[in-house]
C-alpha cells in the first residue's frame, strides 16, 4: 500500500474494534471465491484465445488482471486471517517482511500499469500509426509491460528487504508500515512515482481521451467501424480507471494531506481502518468490472456453458407412449 512520510501516523496508533473487523471480514470473504473464479476465467481466455490475445488493447487488461489475481491469492488471504483473528500470524519478522513486500509491490504495480495503460490507450486511439511496425510494437508496447514489473520488483525488494528493520507490530495489518517509509527521500520518491503522479496523469489522460473521442465522433472525422472500436477502447479505460480512482484516491489524498499539513485524528482513523482496505476491495471487484470490458470473452464463456448444458441435457423421444 502507499507509504507514509511520518511514522507517527503508523497504523498501530488506530485501534480497530471487533465490529469493524468482522464487517470487513464478511465482505471480503464473500467476494474472494467469485472474484478468483472470474479472474482465472478471464485470464484463461485472454491467454488461450489467439484472436483476443493478438489485440494490443487487451494486453493492459491482461496485465492488470494478473496483478489482481496475485493480490487475491497472496495478499488477501493474509488480510482475511488478520481480520478473523485480530493479529498477524505467524508472528515472525520474515512473515511481516513478505506481507509488506507483497502489499506495497502489488499496489505499485496496479498504479503504474494503469498509468501506462492510459498512455498506451491514448496513443492507440489518437496515434495508432505508432504501433504499425513490429519494431515499434516491441519498443512502445511490449518492453514497457516487461520493464515496469522488473523495475517495481527490484525497487520494493531493495526498499523492504535491504533497509534494516526490526520494528513490527503484530496487532495491526501488514505489521505496520515498512521501515523505509521513515526515510524521507525514499518515501517521497515512492509516493510521487508510484502513487500521486500515476493517479493524477491517469485522471488527465482518461478525461482528455474521452473529450477527444467525443469531439471526433460529433464532427464525423472517423469511419463507423473505427469510431465504434475507439469508443469501446475509451469505455474500457474509463470503466477500469473509475474503479481504481474510487478505491485508491481517498487513501492517496489523505497521505498527501499528511505530507503538506496535519490531519485530524478522525481522518487518521477513517484512513487506517477503512481507506487502507479499499485497495484490496478494488482487486476483488476488478475482475467483475473487466467483464464489461471484454464482451468477446464473455460471449465465448456463454457459448461454452451453453455447450456443456446441452451436452448434459437428456432429450426425451417425441413419440413416447403412455403405460
Amino acid at each position: 500500500m502507499a507509504s507514509a512520510i511520518d511514522n507517527s501516523t503508523q497504523l498501530s496508533t488506530v485501534s480497530e474494534t471487533h465490529f469493524t473487523r468482522y464487517i470487513k471480514f464478511g465482505i471480503f470473504v464473500a467476494l474472494e471465491p467469485p472474484a478468483l473464479i472470474c479472474n482465472i476465467t478471464l485470464l484463461y481466455y485472454l491467454i488461450t484465445d489467439q484472436t483476443v490475445r493478438r489485440a494490443l488493447h487487451h494486453h493492459a487488461i491482461l496485465a492488470l488482471l494478473i496483478v489482481s489475481l496475485a493480490t487475491n491469492l497472496f495478499d488477501v488471504p493474509r488480510m482475511l486471517d488478520f481480520l478473523y483473528v485480530g493479529s498477524v500470524r505467524p508472528q515472525t519478522k520474515v512473515n511481516c517482511l513478505i506481507w509488506q513486500w507483497c502489499d506495497f509491490m502489488f499496489y505499485g504495480h496496479s498504479n503504474v500499469l494503469l498509468l501506462w495503460a492510459s498512455i498506451e490507450r491514448y496513443m492507440l486511439v489518437l496515434h495508432g500509426n505508432v504501433f504499425n511496425t513490429a519494431k515499434r510494437r516491441l519498443f512502445f508496447h511490449y518492453l514497457p509491460f516487461l520493464a515496469i514489473p522488473v523495475y517495481l520488483t527490484i525497487f520494493y525488494t531493495v526498499a523492504i528487504f535491504i533497509i534494516p528493520c526490526d520494528q513490527f507490530d503484530f496487532d495491526v495489518v501488514i505489521c505496520g508500515l515498512p521501515c523505509y517509509t521513515s526515510q524521507l527521500i525514499i518515501s517521497l520518491y515512492d509516493n510521487f512515482a508510484h502513487n500521486w503522479l500515476p493517479l493524477a496523469f491517469n485522471i488527465l489522460l482518461s478525461t482528455a481521451l474521452g473529450i477527444r473521442v467525443f469531439y471526433r465522433n460529433r464532427v464525423g472525422l472517423q469511419q463507423h467501424a473505427q469510431r465504434n472500436r475507439h469508443r469501446k477502447m475509451v469505455f474500457q479505460l474509463l470503466l477500469i480507471s473509475s474503479l481504481h480512482l474510487a478505491c485508491v484516491l481517498p487513501y492517496a489524498l489523505v497521505i498527501f494531506i499528511e505530507v503538506v499539513a496535519d490531519s485530524p485524528n478522525f481522518a487518521a482513523y477513517v484512513q487506517n481502518v477503512y481507506f487502507y482496505y479499499l485497495f484490496w476491495l478494488m482487486t476483488l471487484l476488478q475482475p467483475f468490472v473487466c467483464i464489461g470490458c471484454l464482451p468477446e470473452v464473455v460471449s465465448k464463456v456463454k457459448k461454452w456453458w451453453q455447450k456443456q448444458f446441452r451436452r448434459n441435457t437428456v432429450v426425451m423421444p417425441a413419440n413416447t407412449s403412455r403405460l
